[in-house]
């Protein structure tokens, strides 16, 4: 009799342990997404977001029109940087959830905004982004959507 409940006992077991490698490997993936994300911004090098959005992307800021595709959007982070004007930009991962090849991470931000006589103002918001796996394995953002705590 014992032996007819091991067998589950067992398979349970094993899925839970795949079902929490999958989930470490999701958040290490997105980790290192959001710090090159986060390298580009706090070096203010827009020219590296296209690359982290597939072709179709949408960006959708706070009081703004969607930003669709890569490049538009690599533009809108380009017009959006200043140098010397944004530092410290962090993300904190809230939650992750996959879906097949989908992915969405919900995380808090923080920036120090820094005003004409150099003083920082510390900003946050929330941001949602949505990533698609591609096929070499990399997951990419497919849209990206931040507010502004007021």
């Amino acid at each position: 009799m014992k032996a007819n409940f091991a067998l589950p006992a067992v398979v349970i077991v094993m899925l839970t342990l795949v079902g929490s490698a999958r989930s470490e490997d999701l958040r290490a993936a997105m980790e290192a997404d959001n710090a090159r994300w986060l390298t580009a911004y706090n070096t203010n090098t827009p020219t590296a977001f296209p690359a982290l959005y597939t072709e179709d992307a949408v960006v959708l800021p706070p009081g703004s029109q969607p930003v669709k595709g890569r490049q538009a959007i690599g533009q809108f982070w380009e017009d959006r940087l200043k140098p010397d004007n944004r530092k410290d930009h962090t993300f904190e991962i809230v939650s992750l959830q996959q879906d097949g090849q989908y992915a969405y991470q919900v995380a808090r931000w923080t920036l120090n905004v820094i005003n004409k006589t150099g003083e920082p103002t510390k900003v946050s918001g929330n941001t949602v982004r949505i990533f698609e796996h591609q096929p070499d394995g990399a997951w990419l953002t497919k849209v990206h959507i931040f507010n502004l705590h007021q």
